[in-house]
C-alpha cells in the first residue's frame, strides 16, 4: 500500500512529471515533489537535458573525490581532478581527508574554496559538491566550527541544537563552496555492539530520532543548502560495519515500520533533498541475502520511491566500502545500483569503470534513456534549486566573514556543553574544587592511531590543577603496555580519559587490551579515579570498578572542552542518556545531575551577617566621628561575603548615601591590585617577552642608568622597586611641574637616590611608577587596557576603572577639596596629583572601584589564582608574590605590606597575611590561613586630607572583624617597621 507523505521542508527535488520508476509507476505525489522551481529554472533544466549526450549524462551520475589541499596544477592529484571533469562529466565531487602516518588529514577552507572554483571553472556543467558534515563543517576541514556528535546533541535534549547545526553547518559548507551535507544520521541506535554508528546517531528512541533529524534537514534546507538523512533503510542495529563487509538487518517488516524508518519519514515530511542508501543485508526487503540495500530495488524503489512516496536524490554510501567490493567489481556495482533506484554513485572505487560500465548499460538497453533521464533530471534540479545554473564559483575575499564564527563556535560548546552526563559517582566527587591545590595524574587513551591524545583536555585541566602529568597511549605511537604508571604518593587524583571514536574499518569501538590493562593497575592504587568516557557510552560496561563515569560522547575538542567544565562544575552536568546501556544498568535517559559551582564569592546569609555586627559599630562611631563621610565595606570568609554601606557620599546635608557598589578612588590600593598583578602575569611567562626580578632595572628602562650615583643605579633590580628599597625618595610632587608623563618619567630618572639599594625600606610612589613603565614596555599596550583585558574583565570587575566616565560621577565618592593645583572638589578624576599630571593612569594610583569588585579579587587570590573557573595567576606565583621579602626585612612582599606592630591590620591577623592601603581611605587585608578578607573605602580626605582619624578606625575594624569571627587570640607580632 502506497503512502502519501506531507513535506514541510524547503527542497524541492524533481518535479512530478520527471518522476518515473523501474517498475514504471508513478509515485505517490508528495508537496516537495508538487513544488515547482521558478520557470527559468526548470527551462534551464529540461534545455540543459536535452542538449546533453549519453557520456555526459552518465557522468552526472558519478561524484568523485578531492582533498581541500594546496595542489599544483602539475601534480597527479590534480590532473585526475582535471579527467574527472573532462572525460568523465562527473556530476560533483566529494571533499574528503586523507590518512597520513600521524593520522587524519582534514583539508583546509582557502584550498577547499580555490580548488572548488577551478573544478567549476572547468566544467561544462555546475558541479554539485558534497561532504560528510556531521559534526559540522569542522568534522571535515581544519577551520569552520566544530560540533558535538549527534548522540551529545540528543544528550543535551533539545532539537532546536539540531536545527542550528544544520543551520550553521549549511552556511559553512556554501562558503567554501560545499553544496552537500551527507548528514543527519537518521539512524537508530539501539545495538550497543554496533560499530560504526553508535555516536552518530540521536540515539535509540525512533520517535526522538526522529525530531531531532527532522530539525537538522530543516537547518541545512532552509539556509542553502542540501541535506542527506543516511543510512536507508536503517543502520543501527548491525553488529558489524559495512566499510568490512555486509551487516544483516534481521527485523522484520513491522519492526522496521515502527523503528528503523520512523526517522527516514520526520527527513522526508523535513523536506530532506536526498536519502543515502545504507550497503546492508535486509532479508524482511530484499530476499537475496548477499544483495546489499544500495543495490535493491525492492528497497530503493519499491519502498522508498513507491510506498514512502519519495521523490528527491537517492544516492548510494560510498561504492568503495567492503559491503559493496567484496561482492561486486565497480562497473557492475555502479550498474546494479542505478538500476536498484540510485540516483547518485559516489566514490566508485574505480570510477573510469563505473563510468564505462554505465555507458555500456544504456547502449546495450540494460539501462532505459528514460531511466536515466529522470536520474540526471533530478540531479540538474537540485543544482538549480541551489542556483548554480546561475552562480558556481565562490566569493574567496568573504570565506572569513562567513567560517568559523566565535559567536557559532560558542553555541556548539553551549551544545556540548549541556550534553555531557554522569553516569556514576558514588563517592560524590564531582565537581572537583578548582580553588584547592592538587596534583593530577591525566591518563590519555586513544584506541586509534593519535601522535598528541587529548591535547584540548590537558590544556583545561593544566590550567586547574596546581600540577599535572600527563600519560599518553594509541594504538600506533605509544603502547600503553611500555607505560609505567608513576609512585601513588606522587599525585592526588588521576583521570583516565577513554577516547574511542567511531572509525571506519576498524571494526569495533572499544579500549585496546594494553590500555584496559593499565586502566586496571589504576584502580589498585586505591587513588581516587574519575574516569571521563569521550566517544562511546557503551565502555562503561567495561569498567564495573569505576566509581565516577562523565561521559561526552565525542572525542573532539568541544567534548574535551565540555569534560573539563563538568569536572570542575564550571558547567552544570545535566545531559541525559539517549540510549541504554544494558551491562551498566543504565536506561534511556538516566543522568545524574549536578549543579554549577561558581567559584565566586557568594553573599552571606543574614546569621552570618549579624555576627559582624560589632565590626559595622566600629564604621558606625566612626562616621559619627567624622573620620569619614561615609564607607563600604567587604567582609569575606570562607567565599562567602558581607557587603555593607555606611553614612553618605560627601558632608553636604543633601549628600546621597552610600551604597554597596557606590565608587571610591581606592589610590594606592592600583600599586597591588593593577601593577603587581601585572607584574606577577609577566613574571610568569603570560606575555611574548617574560619579566625577569632580579634583572637591573636598565635593561627594561635604559635611560635609568642616565641619572646619578650611577654605581648604585646599576643595582637596582625590579625586586627592588616592588619591595620599596630602591633607594628612591617616598614622594616628589612632580605634578607642579609635569605636563605629561613623560615629563615624569625623565624627572624620575634624575632623581638622586637617598640610599644605597636594598640597605632601606622607604615606601616609594616612585618606583611603582617606574614598574608600571615597565610593564608597558614589555607589553606594548597600556596600564589600563592590560588591567581591563587581564585582571577586571576575568573576574567581571566591571566596575573597576581608570578615568570613569563623567556619566558616572554622580555615583562616585568624593574626594579632596583640592587647592592646589586643580582649585575644585575633585570627583571621577584621580586625587592623587601625580597620577593627575600624568594622565589618570598610573601604576601607583589612578584606580576606581567598588567593595564588590574588591571581594572578588580578594577572593581569587584566596582561591589560589582562580575566579569563575579563570585562572589569573598560578597558586605558586601568588606564593611568591606574598612571602615577605628579607630585602624589607620582612616588612613588604613583592608589592604587599605584611602585619606588623601597629600595623593598619589590627592585631590578629596571621603572619602570612598580606594587605596594603590607599592615602583616600581604603584598605586591603587578606588573611589566607583564615580564608578571609576585609575591604574598606572611604573618602576620609573628603574634604580635607588633613583628616587623619581613619589611623585609628583600621586596626579598631580589623579587630573587631576578627574577634566577632572567633580570631581572638593575636597572631605572633612579625618584627619590622609598619
Amino acid at each position: 500500500m502506497a503512502h502519501t507523505v506531507r513535506s514541510q521542508g524547503s527542497s524541492s527535488p524533481a518535479t512530478k512529471s520527471a518522476v518515473t520508476t523501474n517498475t514504471g509507476k508513478k509515485p505517490a505525489p508528495t508537496q516537495a515533489t508538487s513544488r515547482r522551481m521558478p520557470p527559468a529554472s526548470s527551462q534551464w533544466v529540461e534545455a540543459t537535458l536535452r542538449s546533453m549526450t549519453v557520456d555526459e549524462k552518465v557522468g552526472q551520475l558519478l561524484f568523485t573525490t578531492y582533498h581541500g589541499a594546496f595542489t599544483p596544477t602539475d601534480a597527479g592529484a590534480y590532473a585526475q581532478m582535471m579527467h574527472d571533469v573532462r572525460e568523465l562529466h562527473v556530476g560533483g565531487f566529494i571533499n574528503v581527508t586523507q590518512i597520513s602516518p600521524l593520522g587524519i588529514v582534514k583539508s583546509q577552507a582557502y584550498p577547499t574554496a580555490i580548488l572548488a572554483n577551478q573544478l567549476q571553472a572547468e566544467s561544462k556543467l555546475p558541479l554539485l559538491i558534497g561532504a560528510d558534515f556531521e559534526r559540522g563543517t569542522a568534522m571535515r576541514l581544519d577551520e569552520g566550527t566544530s560540533f558535538p556528535t549527534a548522540l551529545a546533541v540528543a544528550a543535551a535534549g533539545s532539537p532546536r541544537d539540531a536545527y542550528l547545526m544544520g543551520k550553521v553547518t549549511a552556511l559553512e559548507a556554501r562558503a567554501v563552496g560545499v553544496h552537500w551535507v551527507y548528514a543527519p544520521d537518521a539512524d537508530v541506535n539501539n545495538n550497543p555492539g554496533n560499530p560504526i554508528i553508535n555516536t552518530r546517531s540521536f540515539g535509540e528512541d525512533p520517535q526522538r530520532v526522529a525530531e531531532f533529524v527532522k530539525e537538522f534537514v530543516r537547518g541545512v534546507e532552509e539556509n542553502g543548502a542540501l541535506a542527506t538523512a543516511k543510512h536507508f533503510p536503517g543502520h543501527g542495529d548491525t553488529a558489524s560495519d559495512s566499510h568490512i563487509d555486509l551487516p544483516v538487518i534481521t527485523a522484520d517488516k513491522q519492526r522496521l515500520e515502527h523503528l528503523e524508518l520512523v526517522p527516514f519519514r520526520a527527513a522526508i515530511s523535513a523536506g530532506v533533498s536526498s536519502i543515502m542508501t545504507g550497503h546492508l543485508s535486509v532479508p524482511a526487503l530484499e530476499p537475496d541475502r548477499n544483495t546489499p540495500a544500495t543495490l535493491s530495488g525492492h528497497i530503493l524503489t519499491n519502498l522508498l520511491r513507491d510506498e514512502m512516496g519519495y521523490q528527491g536524490l537517492i544516492i548510494t554510501d560510498a561504492m568503495e566500502m567492503g559491503g559493496i567490493t567484496v561482492r561486486y567489481a565497480p562497473g557492475e556495482a555502479a550498474v546494479r545500483a542505478f538500476e536498484a533506484g540510485a540516483d547518485a554513485l559516489l566514490m566508485s572505487p574505480v570510477p573510469d569503470a563505473a563510468f564505462e560500465a554505465l555507458q555500456s548499460a544504456v547502449k546495450s538497453g540494460r539501462i532505459s534513456r528514460q531511466r536515466l533521464d529522470a536520474s540526471v533530471r533530478r540531479i540538474l534540479q537540485a543544482k538549480a534549486r541551489l542556483g548554480l545554473n546561475k552562480s558556481r564559483l565562490v566569493d574567496v575575499g568573504t570565506i572569513n566573514q562567513k567560517l568559523g564564527s566565535v559567536t557559532w563556535q560558542q553555541e556548539a560548546q553551549d551544545i556540548s556543553d549541556r550534553g555531557a552526563a554522569l553516569l556514576r559517582d558514588t563517592p560524590h566527587r564531582l565537581p572537583l574544587d578548582g580553588t584547592k591545590p592538587t596534583r593530577a595524574l591525566l591518563l590519555a587513551f586513544y584506541a586509534d592511531p593519535e601522535p598528541y591524545p587529548g591535547e584540548d583536555l590537558e590544556r583545561e585541566l593544566r590550567s586547574r590543577f596546581d600540577s599535572l602529568t600527563t600519560l599518553r597511549a594509541d594504538t600506533r605511537f605509544v603502547n600503553a603496555s611500555n607505560i609505567k604508571l608513576p609512585p601513588p604518593d606522587s599525585y592526588d587524583l588521576a583521570i583516565l580519559a577513554l577516547f574511542v571514536r567511531v572509525s571506519d574499518r576498524k571494526g569495533n569501538v572499544d579500549v585496546p587490551l594494553e590500555q584496559a590493562a593499565l586502566a586496571d593497575q589504576l584502580f589498585k592504587t586505591g587513588k581516587p579515579v574519575v574516569i571521563v568516557g569521550l566517544g562511546s557510552p557503551y565502555l562503561i560496561e567495561r569498567f564495573p570498578k569505576a566509581e565516577t563515569w562523565l561521559a561526552a560522547f565525542g572525542i573532539s575538542d568541544v567534548a574535551q572542552i565540555s569534560a573539563a567544565r563538568a569536572l570542575f562544575g564550571q558547567i552544570p552536568v545535566r545531559g541525559h542518556l539517549p540510549v541504554t546501556i544494558p551491562g551498566a544498568d543504565l536506561k534511556l535517559g538516566f543522568g545524574m545531575e549536578v549543579p554549577a559551582n561558581p567559584i565566586t564569592v557568594q553573599p552571606t546569609d543574614a546569621a552570618a551577617d549579624a555576627q559582624l555586627q560589632p565590626a559595622y559599630s566600629v564604621l558606625d562611631r566612626a562616621i559619627a566621628d567624622k573620620a569619614f563621610p561615609g564607607a563600604t565595606l567587604a567582609v569575606g570568609y570562607r567565599g562567602k561575603v558581607a557587603l555593607h554601606s555606611f553614612g553618605k557620599l560627601s558632608y553636604d546635608a543633601d549628600a546621597p548615601g552610600t551604597t554597596a557598589r557606590t565608587m571610591y578612588d581606592v589610590a594606592s590600593l592600583t600599586k597591588v591590585i593593577v601593577t603587581t598583578t601585572l607584574v606577577a602575569k609577566l613574571v610568569e611567562g603570560d606575555f611574548p617577552v617574560p619579566l625577569d626580578l632580579d634583572a637591573p632595572v636598565e635593561r627594561y628602562l635604559p635611560e635609568w642608568s642616565a641619572g646619578p650615583q650611577l654605581d648604585w643605579r646599576h643595582r637596582v633590580t625590579v625586586r627592588h622597586l616592588l619591595t620599596h628599597t630602591s633607594g628612591l625618595p617616598a614622594l616628589k610632587e612632580y605634578w607642579r611641574t609635569s605636563k605629561s608623563k613623560q615629563d615624569t618619567l625623565t624627572k624620575i630618572f634624575a632623581e638622586p637616590m637617598e640610599y644605597e639599594p636594598g640597605t632601606k625600606e622607604t615606601y616609594s610612589d616612585l618606583g611603582i611608577i617606574l614598574m608600571a613603565e615597565i610593564v608597558e614596555r614589555l607589553t606594548g599596550r597600556p596600564l589600563d587596557e592590560l588591567a581591563k583585558t587581564y585582571i577586571f574583565g576575568p573576574l567581571g570587575m566591571n566596575d573597576s576603572m581608570f578615568r570613569p566616565p563623567k556619566k558616572l560621577w554622580r555615583e562616585i565618592a568624593p574626594t579632596e577639596f583640592d587647592g592646589r593645583l586643580r582649585n575644585r572638589l575633585v570627583r571621577g578624576e584621580v586625587h592623587d596629583e601625580n597620577a593627575f599630571a600624568i594622565g589618570g593612569v598610573s601604576g601607583h594610583a589612578g584606580l576606581f572601584s567598588t567593595a564588590p569588585d574588591l571581594a572578588a579579587f580578594c577572593q581569587m587570590l584566596l582561591n589560589g589564582g582562580v575566579y569563575a573557573h579563570k585562572r589569573i595567576l598560578r597558586r605558586a606565583t601568588i606564593a611568591q608574590f606574598t612571602t615577605p621579602q628579607q630585602l624589607s626585612n620582612g616588612s613588604r612582599t613583592l608589592g604587599w605590606a605584611v602585619p606588623t606592630e601597629g600595623s593598619s591590620s589590627g592585631h590578629f591577623f596571621s603572619a602570612h597575611s598580606f594587605g596594603h592601603t590607599g592615602f583616600t581611605g581604603t584598605s586591603i587585608w587578606i588573611d589566607p590561613d583564615r580564608q578571609l578578607f576585609v575591604v574598606l573605602l572611604t573618602n576620609r580626605v573628603n574634604p580635607t586630607r588633613e583628616n587623619q582619624k581613619i589611623a585609628q578606625v583600621r586596626p579598631a575594624l580589623h579587630d573587631a572583624v576578627m574577634q566577632a569571627l572567633g580570631f581572638a587570640a593575636p597572631a605572633a607580632p612579625v618584627p619590622g617597621k609598619r
